[in-house]
């Protein structure tokens, strides 16, 4: 059976993720660009290929963005022939943005090359400790998406404080 892990080693492993993704960012926009498309642009084309469509706003709202930036992108993709927006049943002014046919292609094409170039700057990892490393990071955000009550405020201050009455005189 394993054993609960201490909380100063699951900090050191959430040290180094943050760290890695600062590495990544470096690079990020070198690989997309590479690969064919600007990162915002893969990522809005990604966001629309996972949830089928969705309006500017929500698009906004899931990846923690400006709603005018997202419609910027939205307009280059456009541009490119690789978004159309359609009518909207649930809102008359509102449309949906929605991937082409040449949208889907070029992004599937896009993911592609970034596993490539990836794989070709990390050729020496061990694809049984890749898995192992990404079940173990799967089941952190499930475990703390099952629980938001854990989750600490915007504030940062955990939840289960937040809501205690603080002693008067402090």
């Amino acid at each position: 059976m394993p054993q609960p892990c201490p909380g100063e080693q699951l900090h050191d492993l959430f040290r180094e993720v943050f760290a890695l993704r600062d590495v990544l960012a470096l690079g990020m926009d070198a690989v997309h660009e590479y690969a064919g498309l600007r990162t915002p642009q893969v990522r809005t084309a990604g966001l629309l290929d996972r949830l089928g469509g969705a309006t500017v706003p929500d698009m906004a709202a899931a990846l923690g963005l400006t709603r005018q930036g997202v419609q910027v992108v939205c307009n280059e993709l456009r541009d490119m022939g690789l978004v159309d927006f359609v009518d909207n049943p649930r809102h008359k002014r509102s449309k949906r943005a929605v991937l082409t046919d040449a949208g889907r292609d070029r992004l599937h094409a896009v993911r592609k090359n970034e596993a490539r170039f990836i794989a070709s700057l990390l050729p020496d990892i061990d694809g049984d400790a890749v898995d192992a490393a990404l079940s173990l990071l799967r089941d952190i955000r499930a475990n703390l998406l099952a629980h938001p009550e854990r989750l600490p405020t915007k504030d940062g201050t955990p939840r289960y404080f937040a809501s205690a009455t603080v002693p008067p005189g402090r």
